[in-house]
């Protein structure tokens, strides 16, 4: 069956949807249920979302947080972000509380102006171009007047008509470099009806028109954002050797296009994470933020560091062309939230609230990475995500995350505790309840086969007892367990975890020692006995500690954690528990 259509467009939203699962899907329920799920309640706003683009069948949804404590200029802020990355919001609302307390973050526009083109084709006489150029000069303003009336008004519109000569680089090749003032608009339509009445204008028959278009490469829309302070309120251990490496990092980036790229991606974690909360258009700019990186003829860091007269100062330049008023401002009522959030900004101080943004964000990744590394912060944030993906319940999130609150979350070890909580629960078995332990073992035969291992019956209740002794003191074993390994093995002890099957401690045989006595209800009393001796020796010395063989020494808390994995283990061998 082909897969190709025709007129799909002119389909419904619901016939969309069913030629997709039938076509690529198979006719399967769940897609239907999947798509449809994500629709909004109220009808009117599931329309507007579905009028912003073309073919709309659902809606992709993304988190929508918020970073407190952004002090700018003075002025407190929260940000509203959208991002799907763990750690992007945690991070700037992190960085944000550190220099609130700092002096917070300095910002400034440099300027605004925007850029539009019009590409054209001559191939006469240049001075007759730039003659006809001059003399159409002032109609080209004229002929978007009926256009720029209203942007006049706000103090926007045209600010210069140059003649660009590029035919070095593409023969017969030149421009119309239109620079332009949009205020509180982004002006992307504004800016483009303007260069497409230009142009119209500027025609005639030996100029060709190729194109008439906005740039997003607008370098000379720039906003700076700086924080600084004196070394020492950097605060850590050691707030020298921090700011050294801090500067270092920021320089490697300035002169490594490898890391330079991952660096300045960074900054657009928080920075793209704004501009979608607003309704601004993030591909433009992410587009212009790294043609402005390259504009030295090599990729380079956005971000600046200087360590100079005890003084730590880091900051941002960046180009950004946003929009307050018009276009999805206007019409998402999340974008407009968003806005109100931010006390209403203007297109300026919108500029200088987002650039803060990406500097916390640039000063969050770069701490990490010169302190603890950026996966041991990462990989915590990225923790409930990797939860909610196993369906964790809550109480499965409660006791993960207090269990890595000082460890690395990664992905591995957070599934393995996870696997751990879900195992069924180990019974246990009470060594020092006597009647428990007698009763368990009366049935067991001294000939009983094992699960797993050689020894009978008997052979175990034996090695138990013997076991037992070592922490009597009754018998010696001839080892050495150092400091290193000791410290090491130790925690397992602690741990909720089991003797895994095959162990064995270095000390003993391959294959069970000699039966030592003649029955088995002879062993099981002298088990008995021992345990109750194991009792004995340490109620009357609480301060006395045994080497294990394996563990290193051990004083009697720990021995008694060692006893009870070491008879569950072996209950178990024989099916006791």
């Amino acid at each position: 069956m082909s897969k190709t259509i025709s007129g799909f467009s002119k389909l419904t939203k619901e016939e969309k949807i069913d030629w997709l699962a039938k076509t690529y899907f198979n006719n399967q329920p769940e897609i239907i249920q999947t798509i449809t799920q994500y629709w909004n309640v109220d009808d009117k706003l599931q329309q507007l979302h579905d009028d912003f683009i073309e073919n709309t069948i659902s809606n992709f949804y993304m988190p929508y947080g918020i970073a407190p404590n952004f002090i700018i200029n003075g002025r407190s802020y929260v940000i509203p972000m959208v991002v799907e990355e763990s750690s992007v919001v945690a991070a700037a609302s992190l960085v944000a509380k550190f220099w609130s307390t700092r002096g917070g973050f300095k910002t400034e526009v440099i300027s605004t102006t925007k850029i539009g083109q019009v590409h054209f084709m001559y191939a006469g006489d240049k001075k007759e171009l730039e003659t006809y150029f001059n003399q159409q000069k002032t109609e080209l303003y004229a002929a978007t007047a009926s256009i720029t009336k209203n942007m006049e008004k706000r103090g926007g519109g045209i600010l210069d008509i140059q003649l660009v000569d590029k035919t070095d680089k593409l023969a017969n090749y030149y421009q119309l470099h239109v620079t332009f003032e949009t205020k509180d608009s982004m002006g992307a339509n504004f800016i483009n009806s303007c260069l497409e009445a230009i142009a119209k204008t500027f025609r005639k028959d030996d100029i060709e028109i190729v194109m008439s278009i906005l740039s997003n490469y607008v370098p000379e829309c720039l906003v700076r954002a700086e924080v600084s302070c004196k070394v020492e309120e950097l605060g850590g251990e050691n707030p020298e050797k921090f700011a050294q490496k801090f500067e270092q990092a920021v320089k490697i980036a300035e002169i490594e296009p490898y890391r330079a790229v991952t660096h300045n991606k960074g900054i657009m974690n928080g920075i793209d994470a704004v501009v979608l909360a607003t309704g601004n258009d993030f591909r433009a700019i992410e587009a212009g933020a790294h043609a402005y990186a390259s504009k030295d003829g090599q990729y380079k860091s956005l971000t600046h560091c200087e360590v100079k007269d005890g003084i730590f100062r880091f900051w941002i330049e960046i180009p950004l062309a946003l929009g307050t008023v018009g276009g999805l401002t206007a019409l998402h009522p999340m974008a407009k939230l968003s806005l109100d959030m931010m006390q209403k900004p203007s297109a300026r101080t919108l500029m200088q609230i987002i650039a803060a943004a990406g500097l916390a964000q640039n000063f969050a990744a770069l701490r990490a990475l010169t302190t603890k590394g950026i996966q041991h912060g990462h990989m915590k944030m990225h923790l409930m995500n990797i939860l909610n993906q196993h369906k964790a319940t809550n109480e499965e999130k409660e006791i993960v995350a207090t269990h890595f609150e000082d460890r690395t979350a990664s992905h591995s070890a957070v599934v393995e505790k996870l696997n751990e909580l879900r195992k069924p629960k180990v019974q246990w078995v009470d060594f020092l309840n006597e009647e428990e332990v007698r009763d368990t073992l009366v049935n067991l035969k001294a000939d009983a086969k094992p699960l797993f291992g050689k020894m009978s019956g008997q052979h175990m209740v034996e090695h138990l007892s013997l076991v037992t002794q070592i922490a009597n003191g009754n018998w010696k074993v001839d080892t050495y367990v150092s400091d290193e390994k000791s410290a090491r093995r130790k925690p397992f002890l602690n741990s909720d975890s089991e003797l895994q099957i095959g162990f064995k401690a270095p000390f003993l045989s391959e294959d069970p020692t000699p039966l030592k006595f003649n029955s088995m209800n002879e062993a099981i009393t002298d088990l008995i006995e021992q345990v109750q001796h194991f009792e004995t020796v340490f109620n009357k010395n609480p301060n006395r500690k045994v080497v294990h063989p394996f563990f290193g020494e051990l004083d009697y808390e720990y021995w008694k954690k060692f006893q009870v994995k070491h008879f569950t283990h072996h209950f178990k061998q024989f099916g006791l528990v």
